[in-house]
This record gives structure tokens, sequence and C-alpha cells, in this order.
């Protein structure tokens, strides 16, 4: 494997896109990039743990920021065959290939409330709950996430903006070589350089529709970082600066034990 490098896709159209369906099947105005990162997520979510395909996309993922990692992969195509003097009869043939082989993406606020501790949640719906969404095979119809209050943890008060890491996700062949790693530390510098890329728009939204009803009370991402991390994985995002969230709970997404994590980038100050 070369060294790898990560591109960065910000959040795109994705419209017509189907879930579950090849690559060659998609509409060719999505992007490049998007499809590499399905590619890889559902590779280790769907083949390898058992996520239904349709719920593998959702309707957070065109307004992301996604990043894939690739890596140059040599592959022989044909070995060098020798005659019994050692002779070589047929020279061996090779040839190297850009894949993608890791993905992760940031998912910027409002969010959804927080998960219910012993919550059992299916394609982002609590089952026993009151939420109700269409089937179908793009994402889907749903009302936008609203700044409304939230329940406090021991790490979010309920009200403060955070930013949400997910779906990271390494193709097996190539995990062991901090890849996963990479993926988060691009992500995190990135949103040290860029801190106020997704604070809403007075302009787009109106005060109202933020929950403000002046200047002062427009909802800024101040450094907190959340991520659903899976049980199995909690020791990887504390490595990576992330605290478990004890007020939290623990919950069950596509039967998959998660529990709540949190970290407060230092970020320059906003001039108001």
């Amino acid at each position: 494997m070369g060294t790898p490098f990560i591109n960065f896709l910000g959040p795109s159209k994705l419209d017509g896109f189907q879930r579950g369906l090849s690559r060659d099947a998609q509409p060719q105005s999505i992007p490049g990039s998007f499809l590499d990162a399905m590619e890889v997520r559902e590779k280790v979510f769907v083949e390898e743990q058992g996520v239904p395909a349709e719920n593998e996309f959702d309707e957070d993922d065109p307004k992301c920021c996604h990043w894939v990692a690739y890596a140059s992969v040599n592959k022989t195509e044909r070995l060098e065959v020798r005659d019994d003097e050692g002779n070589v009869t047929q020279p061996r043939r090779s040839s190297t290939s850009t894949v993608p082989i890791g993905t992760v993406r940031l998912v910027p606020f409002p969010h959804d409330p927080h998960p219910e501790p012993n919550g059992e949640y299916w394609n982002g719906v609590l089952q026993g709950g009151n939420q109700e969404k269409e089937n179908g095979n793009g994402p889907e119809v749903v009302q936008p996430k609203t700044f409304d209050l939230d329940r406090a943890t021991s790490f979010h008060d309920g009200k403060e903006p955070y930013v949400k890491l997910g779906r990271l996700a390494v193709i097996k062949e190539f995990r062991g070589h901090r890849i996963a790693g990479l993926l988060v530390k691009t992500v995190l510098t990135w949103l040290k350089e860029n801190p106020s890329s997704f604070d809403p728009s007075i302009k787009e939204l109106g005060l109202e529709q933020m929950g403000a009803s002046n200047d002062k009370e427009i909802p800024r991402w101040n450094g907190l970082v959340c991520v659903h991390a899976q049980k199995q994985v909690v020791g990887a995002w504390a490595k990576w600066g992330f605290e478990v969230d004890e007020k939290m709970g623990e919950w069950w997404e596509e039967g998959i034990p998660h529990v709540g994590m949190f970290q407060r980038l230092e970020v320059a100050k906003k001039i108001q």
C-alpha cells in the first residue's frame, strides 16, 4: 500500500441517490467522492456488520462534510513464468490503482434529540416511539431539524450547538495502518481552521427558525464535538481525545450498542 491521501467533499446535492443500488446504477450527478465513501461504508457497515443497505444513507448525508481516504494498491495481473533453465518465458505483469479505503463524515447542527437511554433505533427511528418516516429508496421525507432544547448530559447542557462525527469506517484489509486516526485528526484540524463553517445565516433562516430573539442569541459553534461511538471502539475514540458521556447512557443503533462521547476543541473567538 502506498502513502494514503484524503479527499474532502463539502455539502452536496445528492438528489436521485438510490440506497442499496450499485455505483453504476447511480445518477451521474452524484459526486464520485461520495460514491467512494458509500462504497467503504457499505463494505464495513452493511457487509461486515449486517446493517441493512437501505439504512446506510440518510437525510444528513447531503448536508455533511465527507472525508475519504485513498491508497495506491499494486495488483498482480499475471505471474512470471520460467522454464527449466530459469529463463523468463512470461514476464510478470502488474497494475496500480487508487482505491477508497476509509471514510468519515461531519454532521452540522442542529441535530435530533440525544438518543434515549436503552433505546433501540433502526434507521434513526426509536422503536416504539412516535417517529415515522416514509419508506422508499431515497432519503426519507422529514421535517428540517430545529434548534430546540435537548436534555442535559455530562458534557452537553442541552442548548449549546455541537457538530457530530460519524460513519467512521476503514476497509478490513487496510486496518492497522492508523487510517481511522488520520481521518479523525484531519476532521478535527479542519474544524479548528473553519470554526464558523456551520454557523447559521440569519438571511437564510431568520431569527425565529433559529430559536433566537436577537443577534446575540443566534446559535454559534464554540468547539463542542460529539460522536455516537460503537461501544466496541470506545478505546480508539478515547485515544483521539473523546470522553464518554455517562449521563447520555447507552442505546442500540441497527442492533449495535452505542455510547455518546464528546471533545471540546480550542477555537478562535469569533468577532460578533
